[in-house]
């Protein structure tokens, strides 16, 4: 699977939403334009005077005609750009709408943190940052979603019924269906897709309030009054009806533009977790499960797109292939059986770091072993939340633990820590120090730099990655002195490398997109010529690190051989390099695409891409706005 064509497919797909919904609210505006000149038609009448007759009103009037134009495009026009101004505060405004409730990365709750450390698992494996995580703990069927504008605003929500019905591997499923569409760029197209339909959907609310404001007319008895009631009612029919006829146009568009993208989620998955029974297993419990995926929130009508399974029980205008196609994709053999709910008891090993890939970057103190063998369970089966009060060894007596740090503190003493040495501790406590950083924020900065000190490369971006659902939780101001901070603490040593600056440009861009300092950048570039002075300053940078003079000979070879133009030789410029990849972070997946591929073919010159250099070509796909998933397929999309 080539998740660089996905996007770009996800992108065109974009294009042609902006087409089928102009052509629906130009269908909305001719038939509100239909009723309005059919009612002038109606209640006029030939009129005669003694020199002439006055004519009947006929079907094509102009004054009439742009009125309608203006007011109807106008409604559908501003309710739909207000909605999108809304969803650009990313995900968690969906979340919020659903009922969710956002998860503390370092909660001790036992199927909460299983969910956290899945949710991390998968954002090492898709080689995406980790999203925040919400529950919504009203919702027992089965279901979860992506939402956002951009990975550094996404959020995955689940249903409490997903995390009571599922074993594991099922969760496992489940979480790698919805960061593929993150990773394919479903997840914008689909915030695009709710803003846009709710314009249409504003029509028939105006015709809902026309209609409700005749409560507040009864009182009127004369005939002048009742005749206006009577046009207002009818008015009101009218514009309901035709808005429920935009209502069902924007269903179709729903349906049209998200049912062919699930098997591709559902692949992805796979791919992920290399475990098809996984995903299987889930969508087999969603179709022998009495409420299948069905969302109760108010507003899950107008995010129905977004969820994993179809949040409705009619298969009209489903937004989702039927269950049962969904299961034969992944298990041609499967004989239709589906499966009861019900997950398997959370492990000890659960409680701590991520399993299978890293440590989580806050792992909550575990619950003691003898706790969990006492039998202390939830109905769920699963062990309850650890306190004096329940300790099987009665240590009533224990001192309290101290006060954790809140999401934001944690964040941010997990991102400096890594970025100080062991041996400049003290050049990086002064640091902090300088910049008004409390002093818990500075000691628990320092504990973690003498925790991670020694972490390869690769695992720092990981720890980097994982702790960006806590550094969401800044307040702007926060964000802003953070970005500061990480640029004096990499400037420190009077010397910075290409990873050093990567790293500072990737959380640089998840901070400050992830937290509304700026939005993420709209296309300008869809070709690479148009960004070549950026590029072939990012490539002599690449091939510096390299200590290979031949380096950049590939990349220079390849660029004339798909533009028929020579990238131009310029000195290396770290000062400029961050400009040039804001630049790029504007340009089409397909030409992000074919940057990554030449940094690739530089690194690759001598055959062979090790750990660091693979972290380094990650690097640079994070603060491009795009993903390496860490399978092999990642690199074998670059290589085509």
């Amino acid at each position: 699977m080539n998740f660089f064509e996905a996007q770009e497919q996800a992108r065109k797909a974009s294009r042609k939403l902006v087409l089928w919904f102009s052509l629906c609210v130009l269908a909305v505006i001719l038939l509100v334009y239909l009723v309005l000149v059919g009612s002038t038609i109606a209640a006029a009448s030939p009129t005669s005077t003694e020199h002439s007759i006055q004519p009947a009103p006929g079907w094509w009037q102009m004054e009439l005609f742009i009125g309608t134009v203006f007011i109807v495009g106008g409604v559908i026009l501003i309710g739909s750009l207000s909605k999108l101004a809304r969803l650009s505060g990313g995900g968690a405004v969906i979340a919020s709408d659903l009922g969710g409730r956002r998860v503390d990365p370092s909660t001790n709750d036992p199927v909460e943190r299983r969910l956290i450390n899945v949710v991390e698992e998968m954002a090492i494996a898709s080689g995406i940052a980790a999203p925040e995580v919400w529950v919504m703990d009203h919702e027992s069927a089965i279901n979860a979603f992506a939402a956002g504008t951009d990975p550094s605003n996404a959020v995955i929500g689940v249903t409490r019924g997903t995390l009571e019905q599922l074993t594991r591997a099922e969760l496992q499923g489940v979480i790698a269906h919805e960061y593929s569409h993150i990773l394919n760029g479903d997840m914008k197209l689909n915030m695009r897709l709710t803003g846009w339909i709710f314009g249409l959907v504003m029509v028939a609310m105006i015709g809902r309030l026309l209609l409700q404001s005749y409560r507040f007319m009864r009182g009127s008895r004369d005939s002048k009054g009742g005749g206006l009631i009577l046009a207002i009612v009818l008015l009101g029919v009218a514009v309901w009806i035709i808005g429920s006829i935009g209502v069902l146009f924007a269903r179709i568009l729903q349906a049209a533009i998200s049912r062919q993208r699930e098997f591709l989620a559902d692949a992805a998955a796979v791919q992920f977790t290399r475990h098809p029974d996984g995903i299987s297993g889930a969508l087999k419990k969603i179709g022998g499960f009495s409420d299948h995926g069905k969302i109760e929130a108010a507003k899950a009508t107008e995010a129905r797109h977004m969820f994993f399974a179809s949040s409705s029980l009619s298969s009209m205008l489903a937004t989702h292939p039927p269950i049962e196609e969904r299961i034969r994709a992944i298990e041609p053999k499967w004989k239709g059986e589906m499966l009861k709910g019900g997950s398997d008891p959370v492990r000890c090993e659960d409680l701590q770091g991520a399993l299978g890939f890293s440590g989580s970057s806050n792992s909550p103190p575990p619950i003691p072993r003898e706790f969990i063998a006492a039998g202390k369970l939830h109905a769920s089966g699963v062990p309850g939340p650890y306190s004096p009060a329940n300790n099987p060894n009665n240590e009533s007596s224990a001192t309290p633990p101290p006060i954790e740090p809140d999401a934001a503190t944690n964040g941010q003493a997990t991102l400096f820590g890594l970025l100080i040495p062991a041996e400049q501790q003290e050049q990086g406590r002064r640091i902090l120090n300088g910049l008004g950083h409390s002093s818990a924020l500075i000691e628990l900065a320092i504990r973690r730099s003498n925790e991670k000190s020694a972490l390869a490369s690769r695992d720092k971006l990981a720890q980097i990655d994982a702790s960006l659902p806590q550094l969401r939780q800044m307040t702007p101001d926060q964000g802003r002195l953070a970005i500061t901070t990480i640029e004096q603490l990499i400037a420190a040593d009077g010397q910075i490398d290409l990873f050093e600056f990567m790293l500072q440009q990737v959380c640089k861009r998840h901070i400050e997109v992830g937290i509304g300092l700026r939005n993420p950048p709209s296309i300008r570039f869809k070709h690479i010529s148009q960004i070549e002075i950026g590029l072939a300053n990012l490539l002599t940078i690449f091939s510096a690190c390299t200590n290979d003079a031949d380096a950049l000979k590939p990349a220079l070879e390849e660029y004339a051989l798909h533009t028929s133009r020579e990238l131009p030789i310029v000195e290396m410029d770290f000062g400029r390099a961050a400009q040039d990849l804001e630049l790029m972070d504007a340009s089409t997946p397909i030409v992000k695409k074919q940057i990554l591929r030449l940094c690739w073919l530089t690194a690759n010159q001598d055959g062979e891409i090790n750990e660091n250099e693979a972290e380094l070509l990650r690097a640079v796909a994070e603060s491009l706005g795009c993903a390496l998933p860490r399978s092999g397929q990642a690199f074998a999309d670059l290589q085509a």
